[in-house]
């Protein structure tokens, strides 16, 4: 393998010839039964490494300073995987458009690609001559703590300092040294944190910095802050650095932290790459090398491997140490758990079991909470499966067992295991840093060692290690030379302290130190004696600085008054997609602690900020996409915002026709009306066997960054059949087992973007339905579907003809839209061209329909394939305007807003083809032979999306629910059955509409409408069962007028007396074409 060493002169190389990679054993063992077809997820790591693990001990011995040495450690790490991985990411690219690339993931931790492919892809990958070795995905488990006999007095107020935090001798620490964790930052790779705990709530850091940068969600559930499924993240926190009123449950208390949840999938769950992905976020949480105070100074870790599990595991596995020594070389140490599968010998779990040297990996074992400290049974013991030199474990204990720590929903809880031994050390070491933060980490552990107090069988051996850690030896041993500055932040007016102010330490030929003031007002620092730059910053203040001199063993207090900074308005109007004011729409200001505003019912907003800066300011409201601007605010300023319409898609078209979705993997995902989130229908994955995928994707070009959600469901395989969720190739979230319908949202850049949903299926074992479900997505902020509009001139033609006469006269047609027109036009009795089908398009409840409309030339047209035409009562020989009033004939039904009932026909009605005894009559203004749908967007004619083999009456958005009445009446005497919308308003709308359909026995079929206030969002017409044919006589057009009629049948029309060339055609977006109208009285 190359080895890349940076120093602090050089980059060293160590190269050997680019010979091609190998599958590890375990990919091997686990494709051994597998075809070259069958889906599988591997690491891909390439020859080019930095040896992050040789470099730190270079910088140890040069004593370079952390900040200095976190920045070269990062640079070299980004800079090394940037400056080599472009070949293989360019073969990847292009093995994804053939689809046996899936998705794939670069990291900079260590040089490496995770890749969804096929096993032949595996190999081929494992051929190239840039790839070092292959290995197969993983899957660790948490190290699941013990039931503790003992149950906490939730009638009690508390427990005070709990007895492990005693034990390690932190409390004489705070006590006799004055050190209590502020400054330093803690973090931990678990099952994810509470953030709202009353102990630990007030310490995420994310209150005063970007969230981003402190919670990392590693499995994708969509929390953007921290959040615990299991219990377990937060009680190993609490043990860390949990403080309330009535119990200091922490070693730390004075730390802040972060977190990730990348153990949050339950035991047993797959790797994925959540802990390669979580260490990467570790080592450098905002992504910029230059910057460490979002760097942690210790991470705790409660998981491992067992060669026990089964499957590929061994003893010593060694999978995780390169993005393990990169982490710890960039300034972050790492304490292990050491397992819960004593108390045989060698059972430690990797890689806590590593024993390469001296101080990888450190691992913690358990004692008893009380003198003599005696090892728990259940803690996993040495040597080390690695062998060696080093394989004496484990390096120090502390107390795991009966622990009372933190509990999610505010409470407490008992628990035992090294889960609850390990954080006690890791927040021994966030003491160390508070008293010295300049401590490297090779340093920390070697004092961690030396200053443990001796338990068991004297010196270091397999039980104890070097015996139980000691809080008060280790810190004293790194502050020599230390002093104290401490202070209280306020404002210069009030008086009044100012929380959440950052203060800044820095000094010539040191690292700089941070900390962020407490609610009332106050921080502190262990400094290095000298003298020192303290910088103040806070919102809406001025920045200031004082200096200070540190004094060994002494305090120095650095009181500091900051002055407000000059503020003015930030106001605007939000409009919705029409140009509407929008009032109940949110304005925030990006990133900082100004409260949202919310605009009036003129749309109006206002925000008081801080002038000098510029600020991203985003605007949201309920229903609609969302606007962002970035405003230069140095004054009064106005910024509007226009909110685009909410594009979704719920599948209620029937198909996968709204959206260019394309399929893939080895079956389609197929449209399921038995589940569903809302409305009728969902998207479900193909009926797939093992080893198989199924894909749906969708490219968009995203107009600007905002969010993609959808709802989701999973019965599948716990553990092994997953739905996953990717942007780009990128996974954002995977769900497996049994998962009722979810929320899921994840934010998508501007530009052009793919998102792909893939059910995906192991080698074997079938669980639950095998299948998962996608519905309701609501799509990032795009353009809407372009559509073309028309414009024909004149509107209208008039000749004069004599007997015998004949004349043409000429139309132009323009294409007035964004998309390709494809048009028909009938003259009475000419047959109608074969129709279009037009796509369905759900549009969100009372917003306005923009979709441009289709007019009637004539009063009359057809005939369809099927043989119907159609003629209203302004064509001649039409039919006659006959209102059958039956409000007080027929039976009034209870109809709700998008309601469907089925009603018996007094005869046999035969409608394309078909005869019928029954009719199914929608709320929605139309019927239907055969479909129950209560679609409350209409759509041209024909279509494939439900309703099909029906009578569109008016179809919009109706809601008898609100006003009005629908009647039906059985009039067999006169062999005929009407249903009469009488009073029924539009839906959210005070305009009512009275209308009604007759259906006769002879199969004609009459429509009357005698009091519409037709806002030229409905359709009209006429479609058969399949969705291919039929009439349609005005779609999004104001067409019914009082005292219209319209009528439908098979007889033929008179003979034409006007023809139209061409009678169809296509007009791309933006031009024009020509119909010659041919008037003929010749007959």
């Amino acid at each position: 393998m190359r080895k890349l060493l940076a120093l602090a002169l050089a980059t060293l190389l160590l190269a050997t010839g680019a010979m091609a990679g190998t599958l590890s054993p375990g990919l091997q063992n686990q494709i051994r039964n597998m075809n070259d077809s069958d889906q599988i997820t591997v690491l891909v790591v390439l020859q080019d490494q930095v040896d992050a693990h040789a470099m730190a001990w270079e910088l140890h011995d040069a004593k370079v300073d952390n900040d200095r040495q976190h920045t070269m450690i990062v640079s070299a790490l980004m800079d090394n995987a940037s400056k080599t991985q472009g070949p293989i990411l360019d073969y990847l690219s292009s093995k994804s458009l053939d689809g046996e690339v899936r998705a794939y993931r670069a990291y900079w931790l260590i040089n490496a690609v995770r890749v969804a492919t096929t096993v032949a892809g595996a190999r081929e990958l494992a051929a190239r001559g840039d790839v070092e070795v292959v290995e197969a995905d993983l899957k660790p488990e948490l190290i699941e703590p013990l039931a503790s006999e003992k149950v906490v007095d939730k009638s009690a107020a508390g427990i005070g300092i709990t007895p492990g935090v005693v034990a390690v001798g932190a409390r004489r620490v705070w006590d006799e040294l004055g050190i209590d964790g502020t400054g330093v930052l803690v973090g931990i790779l678990d099952t994810g944190v509470d953030g709202t705990h009353p102990a630990l709530g007030s310490r995420w850091r994310g209150n005063f910095a970007p969230a981003s940068e402190c919670w990392f969600d590693a499995i994708g559930d969509g929390s953007t802050s921290p959040t615990d499924g299991h219990y377990h993240g937060t009680h190993v926190m609490g043990t860390i650095t949990g403080l309330a009123a009535d119990d200091t449950i922490g070693v730390a208390p004075g730390a802040l932290w972060i977190a990730s949840n990348v153990i949050n999938q339950g035991v047993s769950s797959e790797f994925d790459p959540d802990v390669v992905n979580s260490l990467q976020f570790m080592t450098d949480p905002d992504g910029n090398p230059a910057t460490t105070d979002d760097v942690p100074d210790v991470v705790q870790n409660s998981w491992g491997i067992n060669e026990s599990f089964g499957g590929d595991y061994i003893d010593c596995d060694s999978r995780w140490w390169a993005a393990i020594d990169a982490c710890e070389a960039a300034g972050v140490v790492l304490t292990w758990s050491a397992g819960n599968e004593g108390s045989g010998s060698q059972t430690l779990r990797s890689p806590a079991d590593r024993a390469t040297d001296a101080y990888n990996a450190f691992s913690v074992g358990s004692t008893l909470n009380t003198a003599p400290y005696t090892i728990s049974s259940f803690s996993s013991r040495g040597p080390s499966g690695c062998g060696g030199a080093y394989a004496t474990k484990p390096e120090v204990v502390a107390p795991g067992s009966d622990i009372y720590s933190a509990q999610p929903g505010g409470g407490y809880q008992y628990l035992s295991g090294t889960s609850m031994a390990g954080p006690h050390v890791a927040g021994v070491v966030a003491l160390m840093r508070g008293a010295n933060p300049d401590l490297d980490v090779i340093t920390i552990k070697e004092i961690l060692m030396q200053t443990a107090t001796d338990l068991g069988p004297a010196g270091e051996e397999n039980d104890y290690g070097h015996g139980m850690v000691n809080a008060y030896e280790a810190v004293l041993a790194v502050m020599t030379g230390f002093g104290a500055v401490d202070g209280v932040v306020t404002d210069a007016t009030s008086g009044l302290p100012i929380a959440g102010a950052a203060v800044l330490a820095t000094a010539a030929g040191e690292s700089s130190r941070s900390a962020v003031t407490a609610g009332d007002g106050s921080f502190g620092f262990s400094l290095p004696q000298g003298t020192w730059t303290l910088d103040f910053s806070a919102f809406g203040y001025v920045d200031a600085s004082q200096s200070v001199v540190v004094v060994e063993d002494a305090t120095t207090s650095a009181d500091q008054m900051l002055t407000a900074a000059p503020s003015a308005v930030l106001s605007g109007i939000v409009y919705d997609d029409q140009s509407q004011p929008l009032g109940g729409a949110t304005v925030t200001a990006v990133g900082t602690p100004v409260a949202p505003a919310t605009t009036d019912g003129t749309g109006a907003y206002s925000l008081t900020l801080p002038t000098g800066t510029t600020y991203d300011v985003l605007a949201q409201a309920y229903g609609f996409g969302s606007d962002q601007a970035s405003v230069a605010f140095n004054g009064a300023t106005t910024q509007d915002f226009t909110l685009p319409a909410l594009i979704y898609e719920n599948f209620e078209s029937g198909g996968f026709n709204t959206f260019n979705w394309t399929q893939g993997g080895t079956l389609p995902w197929v449209i399921d009306t038995a589940e569903s989130f809302e409305g009728a229908t969902s998207a479900r994955s193909g009926a797939i066997d093992h080893s198989q995928t199924s894909t749906l994707s969708l490219t968009l070009d995203v107009l600007a960054a905002s969010p993609v959600e959808f709802e989701y469901k999973v019965s599948s395989e716990s553990g092994y059949d997953y739905l996953r969720f990717y942007v780009d190739g990128v996974q954002q979230g995977e769900w497996s087992g049994v998962v009722d319908w979810s929320h899921f949202s994840a934010n998508v850049g501007s530009g052009l973007h793919t998102l792909t949903w893939s059910y995906e299926k192991d080698g074997s074992v079938d669980s639950g339905s095998d299948a998962a479900w996608i519905d309701f997505v609501i799509l990032p902020t795009v353009a809407p579907p372009a559509y073309p509009d028309i414009a024909v001139t004149p509107s209208q033609l008039a000749a004069t003809l004599d007997p015998g006469a004949s004349t043409q006269l000429t139309l132009t047609v323009a294409n007035t839209g964004e998309a390709d027109l494809v048009w028909n036009a009938v003259g009475a009795g000419n047959p109608l061209p074969s129709a279009a089908a037009y796509e369905s398009v759900e549009l969100p409840k009372g917003e306005a329909d923009t979709r441009p409309g289709r007019s009637p030339l004539l009063g009359a047209g057809g005939p369809d394939g099927y043989g119907y035409n159609w003629i209203d009562s302004n064509e001649v020989g039409g039919p006659v305007y006959d209102w059958v009033d039956i409000s007080g004939l027929g039976t009034p039904q209870s109809f709700g807003d998008d309601s469907n009932q089925t009603f018996a026909l007094p005869f046999t009605f035969n409608f394309y083809g078909v005869d019928h005894t029954t009719v199914n009559v929608c709320s929605n203004g139309f019927l239907s032979f055969t479909s129950t749908s209560t679609a409350y967007s209409n759509a041209g004619i024909p279509s494939s999306g439900v309703p099909n083999d029906m009578i569109a009456v008016l179809w919009d958005d109706l809601n008898p629910n609100s006003a009005g009445t629908i009647y039906t009446y059985a009039d067999a005497a006169n062999g005929r059955f009407i249903v009469q919308w009488d009073g029924v308003p539009y839906y959210s709308s005070t305009t009512y509409l009275t209308f009604q359909v007759i259906l006769n026995a002879d199969g004609t079929i009459v429509c009357q409408y005698a009091d519409v206030a037709d806002r030229g969002e409905g359709t009209f017409g006429i479609e058969n069962p399949a969705g291919d044919d039929g009439l349609e006589v005005a779609f999004n057009t104001a067409y019914a007028v009082n005292g219209l009629a319209v009528a439908y049948a098979t007889e033929p029309l008179p003979e034409p007396w006007l023809t139209l060339s061409p009678s169809s055609g296509v007009i791309p977006a933006g031009q024009t074409g020509e119909i010659i109208v041919t008037l003929d009285a010749t007959d």
